[in-house]
């Protein structure tokens, strides 16, 4: 168990920069799939791996190799060592890098219980919060631009060719001027830039949909809705997840009206659905509401997303559920040249309301989802959760 004075000391604090000359001065614009998050609070996750050496060993060897690592891959994505400029004419923000922007690097040693934090029951979020990285404020100028990279001992070959992050803003295109639509809603809000997560008394916890569940799931959605040609496992996923969710909301006491609007949200990859399709390594935000119909329309995934943010701002967020992650990243085959992951959390969950899903650790048909709740409704969805799944044996 793990106790509720979890300390860190902190080993070293540094900033790491792409190779001298690597990269030159760079500027990125913000198209309207960047635009759309600006507000948004970051993703914040943790990866847990077992380190079998000594401290001296992690301060002396590990510490510089990764320091080496990450310099060399900021030279390909060097947009994380840049800083979210946001010029005076009120013209859209642009990411801008020159020779010497770096990113903040810190080690630290916590006295925490790793096999602990490492399982899937319930455990309090506020064991966490010291383990993540409080990263300075920014300003409103000149913002830096926040986010972790991760990198192996060597500089990769599969950072050779078509995997190298692909930049051109061109080919994104806006003729409804969508952009310029988002920029307009924006400059109404103060841009805060990085906000640290406040400890909650929330609990965190993750459950486990087998393959074997997801199947039973899969098929009774089929016989309930015979006309479905195809039932992925991320539909059934969301979809069983969500109904224990709001009927935890009642079983836990709070106060919901029958007639309560809830919502659901979660992005789709949609560079093979715009015109011209984009390739596969391009490197910035691309979501959209890539649902059966409008995947199936002639007017595009695009459509109405001028009309999101405004949307979104009318939304009850206490009615509201998000995502993040997705099984078919494949997270539990990265090692950072550290070996097997051991798990993996999403702690911004606990602030944005959000569900994260991943592969199954020891199976990848598995699908493993994260939630941070209240105690009373945390023991509530558990129980709604487990049980619901024997009615489909």
């Amino acid at each position: 168990m793990a106790s509720s004075d979890e300390m860190v000391n902190v080993l070293e604090e540094c900033r790491v920069s792409p190779p001298p000359n690597a990269v030159g001065e760079k500027s990125l614009p913000l198209t309207f799939f960047d635009l759309l998050w600006l507000h948004f609070h970051l993703v914040q996750s943790l990866f847990f791996y077992k380190f079998p050496h000594s401290k001296t060993h992690f301060i002396e060897i590990t510490i510089p190799s990764l320091k080496h690592s990450l310099s060399l891959a900021l030279k390909h994505f060097y947009p994380f060592a840049g800083n979210l400029l946001f010029p005076p004419n009120l013209r859209e923000p642009e990411i801008h890098y020159v020779d010497g922007d770096s990113v903040s690097l810190t080690f630290v040693e916590s006295n925490s219980d790793f096999d602990y934090l490492i399982k899937n029951h319930q455990r309090k979020i506020a064991h966490f919060h010291p383990l993540v990285p409080q990263l300075p404020p920014v300003s409103v100028q000149q913002g830096t631009i926040i986010a972790p990279v991760f990198a192996v001992q060597r500089e990769p070959l599969m950072l050779e060719g078509e995997i190298l992050p692909f930049y051109d803003r061109t080919m994104v295109k806006d003729p409804n001027k969508i952009g310029s639509i988002f920029w307009q809603h924006h400059q109404k809000s103060k841009f805060e830039g990085y906000r640290p997560l406040l400890p909650t008394s929330n609990i965190l916890a993750s459950f486990l949909l087998s393959q074997a569940d997801l199947q039973r799931l899969k098929k009774r959605v089929m016989v309930q809705c015979p006309t479905l040609l195809h039932v992925s496992s991320f539909t059934v996923t969301c979809a069983y997840t969500w109904t224990c969710i709001v009927k935890a909301q009642v079983w836990s006491g709070e106060e919901v009206s029958e007639n309560e609007l809830e919502h659901f949200g979660f992005v789709a990859d949609c560079r093979a659905c715009l015109d011209p399709p984009l390739p596969e390594n391009y490197f910035a935000n691309l979501i959209g509401e890539a649902i059966q119909e409008k995947l199936g329309s002639k007017k595009g995934v695009l459509e109405g997303l001028d009309k999101w943010v405004v949307n979104f701002s009318s939304i009850n967020i206490e009615r509201a559920v998000g995502v993040a992650g997705s099984p078919r990243f494949s997270v539990y085959d990265i090692d950072f040249g550290l070996g097997q992951l051991q798990k993996r959390e999403f702690i911004s969950i606990d602030e944005t309301r959000s569900i994260s899903l991943l592969e199954g650790k020891d199976n990848k048909s598995d699908i493993e989802v994260g939630l941070s709740f209240p105690k009373i409704k945390m023991d509530a969805f558990a129980s709604i959760f487990t049980n619901g799944l024997s009615v489909y044996d």
